[in-house]
């Protein structure tokens, strides 16, 4: 028997985010993994076992250590990998171990309560055995007596008795009632041991995939048979599947998940959406029934308690579901397929700022097995790596069945301004809208609005106010009437006139899906509209019963965002309107580029899907902008090169790593010294040999694209540099020398290593 524990304590606290060692009662068999509750500073608190050993580190070898107090759960064990993979996480993400844990093994989740339980076998508490008892003492007696189990909450029994804490120590010391310490769970439900599945899966009555009811195209068979050659090759392997919209993508997941499931594997696929999960897990449930399920943000704790006990027991082994899917503990995983990989959803917005990718490759280089990306429009970071070797790349460049890619026309809304057109619809969208009217067909019209980002443009020559410094577009704030970059903190005023042809008709630029949808229906009075955006989808079912709707044809035009971008597929959809790609070209950020191609690559890909033939209308006031040019003619290579000279010679990644610190404060002055003050932390650490000689930059302080939030001001410093080890230990070394001053008291820091927005 082990005589000493190593025990993770469950703090937020980074000071005390560390492991510390306790004594092992001789009566307690302890094991890695599991729960239990130890004194940290005098305090009760939940603590992980990461280790037993009988040997102590030097440094403690005279110290009379503390005692493991309980064990919280002897059935319910986090498996060796999910703690490794939380350090990892941990060290990553600059995060803090204890909320990396509760990220990856969300049944830790819960708190050490003082609970008080009856001590005396009572029937009916007005029995004459009681009539002794003052009024206070008697009236908590009976609290005890109906609560379930006999035994309740320190908390809520002094509120509900209605007594003091001395009367309480009195029934105590009397024997009538004793206290107890208790770590209570979130979402209480059954407890299982984790156990093996139930072996290769039979579907249709064989051990074979003959259950599909479609045939692979050459280019989808091609892929499958790449894909599992390295799934049987032993090691992990990241592999990249770059196909066009409407390729069939969706078709290799199935044969390669089923393939899986017929060796024994248990398989993930992640969506980028919520509102994608259900519809993608319809299509796999006709085949794989029951052994499929859907995890995601969005359940309650206690249906995701089950879900995962589900999981451990090999009940359910194809898992579905957004982000937070990749960490579902299945018992024998071998493939993570992320679709649509380039989306940005993929990045957890809240501690720890995980990329699912990142954690899925780290997942399946514990496992031996395989990750595949799947995208029209993969991410640069992404396809870099493929082309650099780093990776494998699988290409499939044509549509499954009759469907073709649909033709692209670019619509210059300078032109039609001087023509005398002040609506936001091209004459050419306008005519394109009535033709499919007139044939019963249905439009989808794209905007991608993001309303706190105001840029400025000259709806004459196209001219966008950008930032000398950073080639980024500058964002308008109303308060101080000023342009601003949110890298560097350059400052303009806004100009009157166009700097670039002395034109008048220069205007903040902004518009959002409602008033699309207005104007939509003033121009076509009679025709039935649907809007697709965050503020038509709130409710649970939203979401569905627009798209549901739609898709019986119960309107002939839906209006959204980037919503209806992502895995739609409407037979009677022959065109798609962007209404104005300037929007997303301009934000203050310098994947906008990217994430414009991308949109308008998947958004155009909505269009004739089905035997009927679709158009794309795209309308820009920068029509010989490359990222527009290289959509129009669904050129991803082209845009790929073009994209990655610019990268490198602006030394953005995936040449350098960037991390950022986001510090926010209630009072606008105590942000903004600390901003400045870690600034000059950071510009101190430059003078360091170690760190001076390593081509890093510090971008700030400057605002945030969202100065407010929440009732919090918010400021930004970013780091930039090449190796990203070093980097966090740069900003390690910073951020310890901050707190160390005055400007730091109150300041909340937030750290995110390769933001994916600005």
């Amino acid at each position: 028997m082990f005589r000493y524990a190593e025990v993770l304590v469950d703090v937020a606290n980074r000071r005390l985010d560390q492991s510390y060692h306790y004594a092992i009662p001789e009566h307690f068999a302890l094991i890695i993994g599991m729960r239990v509750l130890v004194f940290l500073q005098n305090r009760k608190v939940q603590g992980l076992v990461v280790n037993v050993t009988n040997d102590l580190p030097d440094e403690l070898a005279s110290v009379k250590l503390k005692p493991v107090l309980e064990i919280v759960d002897e059935e319910s064990l986090v498996p060796t990998e999910l703690i490794e993979l939380a350090h990892w996480l941990a060290k990553t993400t600059i995060c803090s171990v204890a909320q990396c844990l509760h990220t990856v093994w969300p049944l830790l989740k819960g708190k050490v309560e003082e609970w008080i339980i009856l001590q005396v076998s009572i029937k009916d508490p007005d029995v004459q055995t009681l009539q002794w008892l003052d009024t206070d003492a008697y009236r908590a007696i009976s609290v005890l007596n109906r609560a379930r189990s006999k035994s309740i909450s320190l908390k809520i029994f002094l509120k509900r008795a209605n007594i003091s804490v001395e009367m309480l120590e009195k029934l105590i010391q009397q024997g009538l009632a004793k206290k107890e310490t208790r770590f209570v769970s979130t979402g209480e439900g059954s407890k299982r041991k984790a156990s093996c599945n139930e072996g290769p899966l039979e579907i249709n009555g064989s051990n074979s995939p003959s259950g599909r009811t479609y045939e692979l195209t050459v280019e989808q068979a091609s892929a499958v048979s790449k894909v599992s050659a390295a799934l049987e090759g032993g090691s992990s392997q990241t592999v990249l599947l770059h196909g066009v919209t409407g390729s069939g993508k969706t078709d290799v997941y199935r044969e390669l998940i089923t393939k899986v499931l017929v060796e024994g594997g248990d398989a993930i696929l992640l969506v980028p959406e919520i509102s994608l999960t259900s519809q993608v897990a319809r299509y796999f449930e006709t085949q794989f029934g029951g052994k499929v399920i859907i995890l995601h943000s969005g359940l309650q704790p206690r249906e995701k308690m089950k879900a995962w006990e589900d999981i451990l027991s090999g009940q359910k082994r194809i898992v579905i579901g957004a982000r937070s899917a990749v960490f579902a503990p299945l018992p024998n995983l071998r493939l993570i397929i992320l679709d649509e990989e380039h989306d940005g959803a993929y990045k957890q917005d809240e501690n720890p700022k995980y990329h699912a990718r990142d954690v899925a490759r780290k997942r399946m280089e514990q496992r031996k097995g395989v990750v595949l990306l799947g995208s029209a429009t993969p991410s640069l970071e992404a396809y870099a790596a493929a082309q650099s070797g780093k990776i494998h790349l699988l290409t499939m460049t044509a549509r499954i069945g009759m469907s073709v890619l649909p033709p692209v026309e670019i619509v210059d809304m300078r032109e039609e301004l001087l023509n005398g057109n002040r609506s936001m619809f091209s004459l050419l969208l306008q005519q394109k809208l009535r033709e499919r009217l007139e044939r019963g067909e249905q439009t989808m019209l794209f905007l991608n609005r993001r309303g706190y980002s105001t840029f400025v443009v000259c709806r004459e020559c196209g001219y966008v106010m950008g930032c000398p410094n950073c080639d980024i577009a500058l964002t308008y704030h109303s308060q101080g009437q000023a342009m601003c970059c949110h890298y560097c903190n350059h400052k303009e005023l806004p100009p009157h006139t166009c700097p670039q042809c002395g034109s008048r008709y220069i205007r903040f630029f902004g518009q959002g899906t409602q008033r699309v949808e207005e104007e939509l229906q003033g121009l076509l009075p009679e025709v039935p509209i649907l809007r697709l955006d965050f503020d038509t989808t709130r409710s649970g079912e939203a979401h569905r019963t627009i798209l549901e709707s739609f898709r019986r044809q119960k309107a002939s035009i839906l209006v959204g965002t980037q919503m209806m971008a992502k895995g739609l597929d409407f037979p009677n959809v022959t065109l798609v309107g962007v209404i104005a790609a300037d929007q997303m070209l301009n934000m203050p950020d310098f994947r906008a580029r990217e994430r414009t191609f991308q949109l308008l690559t998947q958004v155009a890909g909505r269009a004739g899907r089905s035997i009927k033939a679709g158009e794309v209308v795209i309308q820009t006031y920068s029509p010989t902008e490359g990222a527009i040019l290289r959509a129009a003619h669904h050129d991803f290579q082209g845009f790929f090169w073009e994209e990655i000279r610019y990268r490198k010679v602006r030394r953005y990644p995936p040449f350098t790593h960037i991390i950022r610190v986001l510090l926010l404060h209630e009072k606008e002055d105590r942000v903004i010294r600390g901003a400045n003050d870690l600034g000059a932390c950071l510009q101190q650490g430059m003078q360091n040999p170690k760190f001076g000689n390593n081509e890093l930059d510090i971008l700030g302080p400057a605002p945030a694209v969202l100065p407010r939030l929440k009732n919090q001001w918010r400021w930004q410093v970013s780091v930039k540099g090449t190796n990203l080890d070093q980097l966090r230990a740069f900003l390690h070394r910073g951020v310890q020398m901050f707190y160390k001053n005055s400007a730091s008291s109150g300041v909340v820091l937030n750290i995110e290593v390769d933001p994916l927005s600005s």
